[in-house]
């Protein structure tokens, strides 16, 4: 890959990661390729204690000719990872994921967690994540 085109793909990622840490990115541009307007809102995080699973909600859009994904992790003494795919028809929508571990179960209180997008056009796909300290509320209660 040569210099220039490194360099677009590094801008693309310096935008959308400063349109607002995974919130907005409209009409970015890498080498020559037109990605998607996409918007990212986590609005909830929220504990079942009969699971021990925890479940995240977003609303999402995607609009234009590509695709979008959305990724979301939780790590305490266990943790998961999922991810989901967006349509990009251009319909906003709240949308979940369940985090379930394999090896034990989420509580609440402190954990990390992880999110990502990606965003692809044509013929490039950019992303961007970000680690954070949150807490996973108590039963009855959202995040």
């Amino acid at each position: 890959m040569r210099v220039a085109k490194r360099a677009a793909l590094l801008c693309v990622a310096i935008a959308v990661a400063s349109a607002g840490a995974m919130g907005t990115a409209t009409n970015a541009y890498a080498g020559g390729s037109r990605l998607p307007d996409v918007k990212f809102h986590l609005k909830t995080l929220s504990w079942d204690p009969h699971t021990g699973n925890v479940m995240v909600t977003a609303r999402v859009r995607c609009t234009g000719k590509g695709s979008f994904r959305w990724e979301v992790g939780i790590q305490q003494k266990v943790r998961a990872r999922a991810s989901a795919n967006v349509p990009c028809d251009g319909d906003g929508f709240l949308a979940s994921i369940e985090l379930h571990s394999r090896n034990g179960r989420f509580h609440p209180g402190a954990a990390d967690l992880t999110r990502g997008i990606i965003i692809c056009g044509q013929d490039v796909c950019i992303g961007t994540e970000s680690i954070e300290k949150t807490r996973i509320p108590p039963p009855g209660h959202t995040h």
